[in-house]
């Protein structure tokens, strides 16, 4: 959800930049990330989260230097085991282990598919807000799914329908 083009990427994703640069210029103000999960797994591991421009451009060097020693394999593992997910969890295994009480052999697609959307925005997409926002956000990691052709709308439906 959070970088569609992430295995195609060398740890920063121009378009994206420049589609954020776009918006960030016509609102004067930092309002569109542009980063990938490389550049996001950087900010996490090395820098904090105040969004400056030496940040960022700190960032981008650190995100083409992970790309450099790790495998898109253990960039996306190490990615998901340092992201906040809200309720003071960070990590994956931490976040379904206290949103649901789980494994993940026993989750339902439909919660693979909140959780996969949780750290855009931990407060407002975790389980524990329980609300529409968090429902859709849910639609929009199975849409992204479905048009990055990694899922068939069937299953998005038929993962939307377990809920």
């Amino acid at each position: 959800m959070e970088d569609h083009r992430f295995e195609n990427h060398c740890g920063i994703d121009l378009i994206a930049i420049g589609r954020a640069m776009l918006t960030d210029i016509k609102e004067h103000s930092f309002i569109q990330g542009g980063s990938t999960i490389t550049q996001q797994l950087a900010k996490n591991m090395l820098f904090t989260q105040e969004k400056k421009l030496e940040r960022k451009v700190a960032e981008v060097f650190a995100a083409l230097e992970l790309e450099c020693n790790y495998s898109k394999e253990d960039i996306f593992e190490l990615y998901v085991n340092t992201s906040y997910f809200g309720n003071g969890y960070y990590g994956v295994r931490e976040a379904a282990d206290g949103y649901f009480g789980k494994t993940f052999s026993e989750f339902s697609e439909y919660e693979c598919a909140m959780l996969a959307g949780i750290p855009n925005a931990p407060s407002v997409y975790s389980p524990n807000a329980v609300n529409e926002s968090t429902a859709r956000r849910v639609e929009c990691v199975l849409e992204s799914m479905v048009k990055n052709r990694i899922i068939s709308q069937e299953q998005a439906y038929n993962i939307e329908m377990e809920q």
